[in-house]
């Protein structure tokens, strides 16, 4: 696997801007769609950044964090809103985490 983390999309409040990583691999549209709500859903209640990000042993994470002195972000709500996803969206996570070890595992056997 990757030796650091892999973003696979963010939403920033700041810069009313989301971005999605298709260098990663073609990802089904419908699942796209549902990633990209999930974080514009969380960057609009609780304000700051929000990302999909694969850790270093290919599991997906969400995360949420403000810049320095963002006295509107809601660190509680984000917190929450994480659980909720994780909770709510297990299934979805699964099936990112299924995608991205295929896609990672094709591209290494690609190098061998």
């Amino acid at each position: 696997m990757a030796d650091k983390d892999t973003v696979l999309a963010y939403a920033s409040q700041y810069a009313e801007k989301y971005y999605f990583n298709d260098t990663i691999g073609p990802i089904p549209e419908e699942i796209k769609k549902e990633v990209l709500v999930l974080l514009i859903w969380l960057t609009e209640e609780a304000g700051g950044v929000a990302q999909f990000v694969f850790d270093a042993d290919g599991e997906i994470a969400v995360e949420s964090w403000c810049e320095e002195g963002d006295l509107g972000y809601d660190h509680i709500s984000a917190g929450l809103m994480i659980k909720e996803i994780e909770r709510d969206h297990a299934d979805l996570l699964e099936q990112l985490n299924q995608w991205y070890a295929a896609v990672t595992h094709g591209s290494e056997a690609e190098d061998d």
